[in-house]
């Protein structure tokens, strides 16, 4: 049954491998929300649950020692790096308020969070609020296309989100892009694939006047206010 009764949020940073951060899947408590601050220790190539992983070269990834790492959520594939995202995964109850069960628009409300923030700092930050066309290089590449709830500095992609939801709760992943590292996953494509498609994305990095921890601290406390 839905509630309307506002749950409490708890929060807490997990340093772990990319892997062991995506399989991680907390146990609620009752009316009890988390914001979990992800910090990988790895550096990993992510293929989401539909990306096909044919399409990169996994050899030159582990060579380039990258980890390969399969999600169970979201399309394209995802570059992980140590301090070039911020990374927040929150887990609600499905009868939350803040879960919808349409999952387009169930990601609405973390995209005005988090533009509010950008907003706040000055940035001109849009929330994808329409269905989008999907293209080649996106269902390749997570930030190659716009979803529901992503969200644009100057029209280049600076917030990925996915989803997942088991056993009676949900999961919303949050990366936004302190540095625009995601291009470097043209180069593990195989052969020439869509090379000629341009991947509009940008790290916030060089935009705004405060370090990455202060924007963390932002945007953890602008959505556990909810």
């Amino acid at each position: 049954m839905r509630t309307d009764r506002p749950a409490r949020w708890r929060t807490e940073a997990v340093s772990l491998s990319t892997a062991g951060l995506h399989d991680a899947w907390p146990v609620l408590g009752h009316e009890e929300r988390l914001c979990r601050i992800g910090e990988p220790i790895d550096r990993a190539l992510v293929l989401g649950s539909s990306t096909a992983s044919h399409a990169f070269d996994l050899e030159r990834a582990r060579r380039d020692g990258l980890t390969v790492v399969r999600r169970g959520s979201g399309g394209g594939a995802v570059l992980v790096e140590p301090g070039s995202q911020i990374w927040l995964m929150l887990y609600l109850r499905l009868d939350d308020p803040l879960v919808p069960w349409d999952l387009g628009a169930s990601f609405l409300w973390l995209g005005a969070v988090v533009a509010g923030v950008l907003r706040g700092l000055g940035l001109r930050a849009e929330v994808v609020e329409e269905r989008q066309p999907r293209t080649d290089l996106g269902r390749l590449i997570c930030f190659g296309d716009l979803g529901f709830g992503e969200v644009t500095v100057e029209g280049a992609k600076v917030l990925g989100l996915a989803q997942r939801r088991s056993r009676g709760q949900a999961c919303f992943q949050l990366s936004l892009l302190w540095w625009e590292h995601q291009g470097a996953l043209r180069d593990l494509l195989v052969g020439d694939q869509m090379l000629d498609q341009p991947l509009r994305v940008a790290g916030l990095s060089p935009l705004v006047s405060v370090s990455r921890q202060n924007l963390q601290d932002q945007l953890v406390r602008a959505i556990t206010t909810l």
